[in-house]
């Protein structure tokens, strides 16, 4: 026979948790509104879901589009994007709801890096196949030596200029402490580094959001899921031209965010033996 009392407190603790939100976000006891808000392939995962494990009653949200330019064209791209068109259109509702103080934590990466994970996290749109296991690994690396790996730059330069008015490419990033503040239209914003995140999560969390201990939690691993062999098939394949590596690693967005030390690294990975 059941315990009556554990049956009891089961079925309790859906209500419990909804009201206690409801008490603390919709009646105004909280009005902070935190969005990780940032490419997609750099971490977010992880920090959204270990913010939302810290503080289950705020309201926390994972997004990777708020502009114009990029919703724009999402609406006529692959229908695996109407989901990112979702969230924002959520989100531009809630934001009206009522007089929030918004909180916005980004996040940057080796753009090679990046969309090589990107590829592996909507391949749809690249490839016409249901599953990303059944691409071969020449394909994928055909398609990578045609990319120009300039996603990440045009991101801060459209998508995130456009909803915070932080133009990142006029502003300084502590390239030692992997990670920078910032404010723009009031808004609070935190910019980290995915390659220091695991060392700076914590100290980063404690300067942006108060006095806490924070404990980072790994999400959404790519290498993790059944196409991990191939991911890191193509991570040891990829060879790219030291020209072509010169014209990535000089850009904005690596000047901006990484150090001579760090792109030096970068490109020693992706460089051919």
């Amino acid at each position: 026979m059941k315990n009556p009392t554990s049956f009891l407190k089961k079925a309790l603790k859906k209500p419990y948790h909804f009201v206690r939100k409801q008490y603390y976000t919709k009646l105004g006891l909280d009005k902070d509104l935190i969005l990780v808000y940032t490419l997609s392939k750099v971490g977010s995962s992880s920090v959204y879901y270990s913010l939302k494990k810290k503080f289950p009653y705020k309201e926390i949200h994972h997004v990777h589009f708020l502009g114009d330019t990029w919703l724009n064209k999402l609406k006529n791209d692959h229908e695996i994007f109407q989901n990112n068109i979702k969230t924002a259109n959520r989100l531009f509702k809630l934001f009206k709801k009522k007089q929030w103080n918004i909180k916005i934590i980004s996040l940057t990466r080796d753009p090679i890096a990046r969309d090589i994970s990107g590829i592996f996290q909507a391949w749809q749109h690249i490839f016409n196949v249901d599953d990303i296991t059944k691409v071969s690994a020449e394909s994928i690396l055909d398609y990578l030596n045609n990319n120009d790996f300039s996603y990440s730059e045009n991101w801060f330069e459209t998508d995130f200029l456009e909803f915070t008015g932080c133009n990142v490419f006029e502003e300084t990033f502590n390239t030692e402490t992997g990670f920078q503040t910032y404010t723009s239209n009031n808004i609070p914003i935190l910019i980290l580094q995915l390659e220091q995140l695991n060392t700076v999560y914590n100290e980063a969390m404690n300067v942006f959001l108060g006095k806490d201990n924070y404990v980072l939690h790994q999400e959404n691993i790519t290498s993790s899921r059944a196409s991990g062999a191939l991911n890191k098939k193509i991570k040891s394949a990829l060879s790219i031209p030291d020209k072509k590596l010169d014209t990535i690693y000089t850009s904005k967005y690596m000047k901006t965010f990484y150090n001579a030390s760090q792109i030096k690294a970068f490109k020693k990975r992706w460089t051919k033996q």
